[in-house]
Formats: structure tokens, sequence, C-alpha cells
């Protein structure tokens, strides 16, 4: 046989290296560019500079698109309250042309993921845990009754302090 030892799947050594070889490159430019996960929007990726001096624009929209949040667990005192939150966001690079049309050169990148602390519910003077707003929280719009809107960055709707999670039924499976 011609070509180096055959393994039972039909492949031979020199596959198996090849393969090998390019997921170790894989893994070792992911080590040597961790920047490329926060890659930004550009219009020079898509645009020529003619296009770009015509008038052509982009608008990056950082889209959440799953947020998860942990049990919730008191710190800091009786009555604060606070939840991890895992957040991912889609970033969106829209591009419009010169006369403001959106073109389909638009494109997305890798979504990122950001992990906080959020607090969700405060304790008073007296004792008692009251919800936390934050200054920057977004209530729901009236004008939102019957259509979809993003439930993400909204206040905490639960109560304070906040009731104990029931205990997994049957536990590991999921």
């Amino acid at each position: 046989m011609r070509g180096g030892a055959q393994f039972r799947d039909g492949e031979n050594h020199m596959t198996r290296i090849r393969g090998a070889t390019i997921v170790f490159a894989a893994l070792v430019a992911a080590a040597a560019f961790p920047s490329a996960e926060r890659a930004e929007c550009s219009l020079e990726n898509v645009a020529s500079p003619q296009e770009i001096a015509g008038g052509w624009t982009m608008h990056q929209d950082l889209r959440i698109v799953k947020q998860l949040d942990s049990a919730p667990y008191e710190q800091g005192g009786g009555g604060n309250w606070f939840v991890d939150r895992q957040t991912t966001t889609l970033p969106l690079c829209s591009v419009f042309d010169d006369l403001g049309g959106y073109s389909l050169r638009s494109y997305m990148l890798q979504p990122v993921v950001t992990k906080s602390r959020v607090k969700i519910c405060q304790a008073t003077a007296d004792g008692v845990s009251v919800p936390f707003v934050p200054a920057d929280a977004k209530p729901r719009p009236a004008d939102t009754a019957y259509e979809v809107y993003l439930p993400y960055d909204r206040p905490y709707a639960g109560s304070c302090p906040p009731a104990p999670t029931a205990p997994d039924p049957v536990p590991g499976l999921r």
C-alpha cells in the first residue's frame, strides 16, 4: 500500500496529522488574537473609498439577544439582594448607501458575552426590602401592549425579598 498505513475509518496517518495541525493552529490563533471577539463595525470592510466619500454610512446596533440570571442571593446586609447576569449581545453593522437606502452589505459580528452583578432589592432604614430600580432603567413602553418588545434591561418585577426557588424535583435532569 502506498501513502502510509490505513486506519479502520479509511484515513491515513498524514490526514490525521493535517487535521490535528489545523485544530492546533486555530487554537493558537484564538489565543493570540483575543481582541477579535470585540471587533468593531467598519465601513471600510464593505464600501470603497469612493462610496464612503460619496456619503455611505454605517450604524452599529448592539442588540441584546439573551440574558440569563442566577438565583437571587443576599449580600451586604439584610435586604440587599442581587443576581449574577450573563448577557449576550449581537453587534449588527447596518450599512446605508448615499441615498439613505439600506444596503445588503450589512453584516453581524460575533456575539459578545458579558457578566455582571445586578441589584434587584434594596434594604431600607427600617429593615424592609424593596425593589431596586436603577436610574437608567427603561419601563415597558405603554404602546407595546400587543407588540413584541425587548424584555431586557427592565426593572426587576418580582417580590422583595425574592421568593425562595423550589428545589429541583429530579436533580441533574435538564
